[in-house]
């Protein structure tokens, strides 16, 4: 009986002493906080490789499947160089494109960069997701509802998970989809030294269907040099 008493009362000692070391732990950060922290890194980072992924375009419409490539971020000149690929006018392709501020270049069944009224063709200038203040920064700052939710793996970082909603009038500024009122939920990816990993986007891209984008950044501040065509 003495033998089971001490049993309990050891027992009872170690729960107390590990709830002690739970509530010892430092608080969880504010997602905001986070966020703002994200926002400051890529900026500060100057380069980032990106992956964009999204889904399948409706007949008769302009749009971006896929982009691979590096960007330079900057309030006064952001630059992008990859491959592109998706539909302009009805023509499916992978182009590879080099914008510089407002202006674009691209290889569209041409083996030399030609200059590219994106614009006119229904397309998104890349460059402008380099932009701090209205490009990928801007999905951390216009973030809302923002709440913590689970971890996740992407390749060798543990993410944590961010949920919220973004502004219909950013994607369409960046995407040149959706009709500009309607939010779309968002998912961001922050990495333990506060890094934004992935965002994925989903919501009304397409009148009439609901779709994802994926981006993916990476290689955060490796040295890149993007020029205009020659």
């Amino acid at each position: 009986m003495q033998r089971r008493t001490v049993l309990l009362a050891g027992s009872a000692l170690l729960t107390t002493v590990l709830a002690g070391c739970t509530d010892s732990k430092a608080p969880t950060r504010d997602p905001q906080e986070v966020l703002r922290a994200a926002r400051e890194k890529l900026v500060a980072a100057g380069t980032v490789a990106v992956t964009l992924t999204g889904p399948e375009i409706p007949a008769g419409r302009n749009g971006v499947v896929d982009a691979t490539g590096d960007g330079q971020l900057s309030s006064t000149e952001p630059k992008f160089s990859g491959t592109v690929s998706g539909r302009v006018n009805d023509v499916s392709a992978n182009l590879e494109i080099v914008a510089v501020g407002e202006k674009a270049w691209w290889k569209f069944f041409t083996p030399d960069f030609t200059p590219a009224d994106l614009a006119a063709a229904g397309a998104p200038n890349p460059s402008t997701f380099f932009d701090p203040e209205s490009g990928i920064p801007a999905l951390l700052t216009q973030a809302k509802d923002v709440k913590a939710g689970r971890q996740a793996r992407e390749g060798k970082d543990i993410l944590t998970e961010y949920t919220g909603t973004i502004p219909g009038s950013l994607v369409k500024d960046l995407l040149f989809l959706g009709d500009g009122a309607a939010d779309f939920a968002a998912t961001l990816g922050i990495t333990a030294g506060d890094e934004l990993r992935k965002a994925v986007l989903t919501g009304p891209f397409y009148e009439g269907t609901t779709g994802t984008y994926t981006l993916v950044l990476t290689d955060y501040g490796k040295p890149v040099t993007i020029t205009a065509p020659q």
